[in-house]
């Protein structure tokens, strides 16, 4: 019943903001990577669900628009119902997740306020993959807690692939894979050491499962295994350079728009080693130059 009543909550809240902002301009004018998202996912929707390149920004979230839009259409309305969806069940997740580690109200109270918070609404109104994330952060929470209880197979790979689909939302959740491993191996339990150290195996098995076919859709369209992106280098100098003040901004400037970043971070690094370079030469440059600072 508590789950219930923090899912209608959350789903109530967020249909009512979507109601009010769909008379609005910006609900129908997309900009930055709202619009790289949006036609990304229409190229997909066309046929092209291969593609073409490398992945240089996260695939998940265009990919799941594009399989709206081939349902319903080019219906961003309809997107927005589905991320509100997400969102609810994110606010579920949490309050269950409480209720495992702590008891029922703590549960209760953590979902009530997340179905409130003003920022996870917002997310949720915009074509933007951060109503995606939250769905898979508050996903693995929920299956971490269930694995500090009961460790076994289907619920460590389960952790597994969940974060595999969280790293191809937000590609920098791929760090949380060491700080797992490392809590799976010292989480204290009733288990023998013999039969914790066999725990990792079964979280990587859900992890590789989800990012493998990615490495070799890299592969077959670009020549390299890379089971993500190729944008780790740009991002890390972006935030990691003698220019940074803990904002974006871009490798050019005037040029703060997601169709530039993968012509500018190519064209820079090529221009400075003088030949051409593959989309993982393009990303060690740029990380060389900020490990170098």
């Amino acid at each position: 019943m508590a789950s219930l009543v923090v899912f209608a909550l959350a789903f109530l809240v967020r249909l009512v903001c979507l109601v009010q902002v769909s008379s609005s301009p910006m609900f129908t004018v997309l900009m930055g990577d709202a619009m790289g998202y949006d036609a990304w996912a229409q190229q997909i929707a066309a046929g092209n669900w291969l593609g073409d390149s490398i992945f240089y920004q996260a695939p998940l979230y265009p990919y799941l628009l594009a399989t709206i839009y081939t349902v319903v259409g080019h219906d961003l309305f309809a997107a927005r119902m589905f991320q509100i969806v997400l969102g609810s069940c994110g606010c579920v997740f949490l309050a269950w997740t409480g209720r495992l580690l702590f008891r029922n109200p703590t549960g209760l109270i953590a979902g009530l306020l997340l179905a409130l918070y003003p920022p996870a609404i917002f997310f949720d109104l915009i074509i933007q993959k951060g109503s995606l994330g939250l769905f898979f952060s508050t996903l693995l929470l929920l299956l971490l807690a269930r694995a500090s209880i009961r460790p076994n197979p289907g619920i460590l790979a389960a952790v597994g692939a969940t974060l595999g689909l969280f790293a191809l939302t937000r590609e920098n959740a791929l760090i949380l894979a060491a700080v797992i491993l490392v809590w799976l191996l010292l989480n204290p339990s009733s288990e023998p050491y013999s039969m914790r150290r066999t725990r990792p195996k079964w979280f990587l098995l859900g992890l590789f499962a989800v990012l493998l076919p990615v490495g070799a859709r890299n592969y077959k369209v670009g020549g390299q295994f890379l089971i993500t992106t190729s944008q780790f280098g740009p991002n890390f100098y972006i935030g990691n350079n003698p220019n940074a003040q803990g904002l974006y901004e871009s490798l050019r400037p005037g040029r703060g728009d997601p169709r530039f970043e993968r012509l500018d971070a190519t064209e820079l690094a090529e221009a400075d080693t003088g030949r051409p370079l593959s989309p993982k030469e393009v990303s060690d440059y740029w990380t060389d130059r900020a490990l170098a600072y």
